[in-house]
């Protein structure tokens, strides 16, 4: 009897350690199909390091539609459109910040903006806010007012999607090229 136990028991944990051996066979194959894939990338989106949200400078791919006009343009991509300021407009403080973004760049009804000079120096940062319902797939109006004060002649603003995740695959952002008078 004691003898039928043990090898009842030994059937058991034998099988227990194959599906166990089985699920880690399965996650370390999964993990090697996934290193390999490709990264799917929006080229019309611009990325932002994953600790943009601090003081230190962010790494930045500019990524500004080029006009042969002279006028200045509205800085876009398929995402998000800046309205104000445009590219390569002389702006002073306080500074009106306008444009509409997806709702999925909105966290609690705000977005980052952040200024910076030509050396990668942050001047200011504040949020803009949703003038409308900001949980939907479309395009929301946002605000903001940036004030500052500065000795360079020229920098950007960058409108980031609020990424709470703080996942590197969540960021993206865009860049508007700015002076200063």
């Amino acid at each position: 009897m004691i003898e039928n136990f043990k090898i009842n028991y030994m059937k058991k944990a034998y099988f227990l350690l194959g599906v166990i051996g089985l699920i880690l066979l399965t996650a370390l194959i999964l993990r090697l199909i996934s290193l390999g894939a490709p990264t799917k990338t929006e080229p019309s989106v611009n990325t932002v390091s994953p600790n943009s949200n601090s003081t230190s400078t962010p790494t930045l791919t500019p990524n500004i539609p080029v006009s042969t006009n002279s006028e200045p343009q509205a800085s876009f991509t398929s995402e998000a459109l800046v309205l104000s300021p445009k590219q390569n407009e002389l702006i002073s403080s306080p500074l009106k910040v306008e444009g509409e973004a997806k709702g999925t760049w909105f966290f609690e009804a705000s977005l980052p903006v952040k200024l910076f000079d030509s050396e990668n120096n942050i001047i200011v940062s504040s949020p803009a806010t949703a003038q409308s319902d900001w949980m939907t797939e479309r395009p929301v109006k946002f605000i903001s007012t940036l004030i500052f004060s500065t000795t360079a002649t020229s920098g950007y603003l960058v409108i980031a999607k609020d990424n709470p995740s703080g996942l590197p695959e969540n960021d993206a952002s865009i860049t508007v090229p700015v002076r200063f008078k």
